[in-house]
Order: C-alpha cells, then sequence, then structure tokens
C-alpha cells in the first residue's frame, strides 16, 4: 500500500472524528435542554395548582370551619346590611 493511502485515510477518519464530536455535543446540549425544560414544565404544572389552592381555598376553609359565614355582595363588597350595622358599631361607639 502506498504511504499516501494510508494518509488520506487517517484524514478522512480525522474528519469523522470531528464531525462525531460536533453532533455529540450537540446532542448532549439538547439533551439538557429538554431536561431542564420537562423539569420546569412540571414545577408549572404542579405548582400552580397548589398557589391556587393555597391562595384561594384557605380563606374559604377557614371561613366554613369557624362556622361564621357573612353574606357578602357583588364581588365580595359588602351587602347594604352589613353596612348598616357597621355604622350602626361605629356609632354605638362614640
Amino acid at each position: 500500500m502506498p504511504y499516501g493511502h494510508l494518509e488520506d485515510l487517517l484524514k478522512q477518519n480525522l474528519d469523522v472524528a470531528k464531525e462525531n464530536h460536533k453532533i455529540l455535543k450537540r446532542m448532549e446540549r439538547n439533551a439538557l435542554i429538554g431536561f431542564i425544560a420537562k423539569v420546569v414544565i412540571w414545577l408549572i404544572v404542579l405548582g400552580v395548582p397548589i398557589f391556587l389552592l393555597s391562595t384561594y381555598l384557605t380563606p374559604l376553609l377557614s371561613t366554613f370551619q369557624n362556622g361564621t359565614t357573612t353574606p357578602s355582595g357583588v364581588f365580595g363588597l359588602p351587602s347594604a346590611e352589613q353596612v348598616k350595622q357597621i355604622v350602626n358599631t361605629y356609632r354605638g361607639q362614640k
């Protein structure tokens, strides 16, 4: 075998190895990005409902556990009876 032929084969082998290295680096980067994306998605999927439950259900549960439910008006504003009761309480303190 001629010496030049072996040298060409070694150069081709080196080129293939370099290209393979680039491909493996891209695959590794994509796998890391995919893992991080999955973690973020699962944190959102599990975290948002827990946050909403703790934010909105805790006051409701504490109200029902105490047994005192106060009727409220539209959008949680006090009703006319509640406003009258507050005004009478305020006048009684003077």
